[in-house]
């Protein structure tokens, strides 16, 4: 399934998400402590695979 800009944006309110050098990456807009075990960035090289990341974080809460 291709995921949108515009779709990540609304599931992934909590996520700064921009192109950058020939990927994607999603930063928080709010960081977690280190000791949290959860990102504070995720990458991808597709928005798919972006999608795919940002999912895998949301179960790791």
């Amino acid at each position: 399934m291709r995921v949108t800009l515009e779709q990540l944006i609304r599931a992934y309110p909590a996520w700064r998400i921009q192109d950058l050098a020939g990927g994607w990456v999603a930063m928080r807009r709010d960081l977690v402590p280190r000791a949290s075990g959860l990102s504070n960035v995720r990458c991808g090289e597709t928005l798919t695979e972006l999608a795919a990341n940002l999912e895998a974080e949301t179960r790791l809460k």
